[in-house]
């Protein structure tokens, strides 16, 4: 493998939305397409609010609010950092970035489109957290997680993070693309699956029963 494939992972794992790598590049492109495949399902005249949980440097709300129309759109992450560019770049009055931690999200967070996109896999309670969001009242819930054992191979095979097996250190949660629809579907009803490489992408409504 090349130098410039070996970086790929690298790119996408550090400031993985402003990379220059043009593999990278062509990976976080298909990424937001996939996004905007899962949006245009949503049926526009349903919702009105939309929160993001963990928003990071806020470039998902940043899409998705440009393909959807919303009355009112929440944020939030626990970074500071993350945060102030979230805001710096932030041209739409009706989005609020703002510190929270998702484990303390309540009706204040409520909406009709949920977004947790990069998270879960992070988190040491991402059951918590799903059980939290789907009390949300969403109609409509987008996720992403890291396609595992993919992830990991990826990383192995350029050499990073060998001791532990390729995973990436922050990552405490580990799922296949079954294994995160059946962890979604355990509070939500998983409707449509994509499979941007190397990510697992799901869309998610209510239970109906």
């Amino acid at each position: 493998m090349s130098n410039k494939k070996n970086n790929i992972l690298s790119d996408i794992q550090g400031d993985k939305y402003t990379t220059k790598n043009p593999i990278a590049i062509k990976m976080l492109d298909n990424f937001f397409a996939k996004i905007k495949d899962l949006v245009s399902l949503i049926d526009q005249s349903e919702i009105e609010k939309m929160t993001e949980c963990g928003c990071g440097k806020g470039q998902v709300t940043q899409f998705i609010t440009d393909h959807l129309s919303f009355k009112k759109v929440n944020s939030f992450d626990i970074l500071d950092e993350d945060l102030a560019i979230s805001m710096a770049n932030n041209k739409k009055e009706y989005v609020n970035f703002y510190k929270n931690s998702i484990y303390d999200i309540d009706e204040n967070e409520e909406a009709d489109l949920i977004v947790c996109c990069e998270v879960l896999e992070h988190l040491e309670d991402p059951e918590l957290a799903l059980k939290k969001m789907s009390g949300l009242g969403g109609k409509y819930y987008l996720f992403s997680v890291p396609n595992e054992p993919l992830w990991r191979i990826l990383n192995f095979a350029r050499g990073k993070y060998m001791s532990d097996w390729g995973n990436t250190p922050d990552h405490r949660n580990h799922w296949s693309r079954r294994g995160f629809i059946k962890f979604v579907n355990q509070y939500l009803d998983v409707v449509e699956v994509r499979k941007p490489l190397p990510w697992t992408m799901v869309l998610a409504k209510q239970k109906t029963s």
